[in-house]
């Protein structure tokens, strides 16, 4: 499978995972300042609220934290089941 690269401002997103309708990504780009971004991204383009670091590890551990705080988010939850009228009146 051959998926298209992507990047942002100079920087190759390298990983990304997603919970629900939010995806998390991380970034390098080796001439910056500070060479590794961890971003939320919607719809593939629009990447924000970036952590930049000078450590691949700094970067997975705020995708971590973040992937974390989002599974704790009520729009990531699957939609509860409702109860039949069956099992209401039991």
């Amino acid at each position: 499978m051959n998926k298209e690269k992507r990047s942002k401002n100079n920087y190759e997103i390298i990983e990304s995972c997603t919970i629900g309708n939010t995806e998390l990504v991380i970034g390098h780009n080796p001439n910056a300042v500070n060479p590794y971004v961890c971003w939320y991204c919607k719809g593939g383009t629009d990447y924000f609220w970036g952590y930049y670091t000078n450590e691949l590890s700094d970067a997975r551990d705020k995708l971590s934290e973040r992937y974390k705080t989002e599974c704790g988010m009520p729009y990531n939850q699957p939609p509860k089941k409702q109860k039949s009228r069956d099992d209401r009146e039991r």
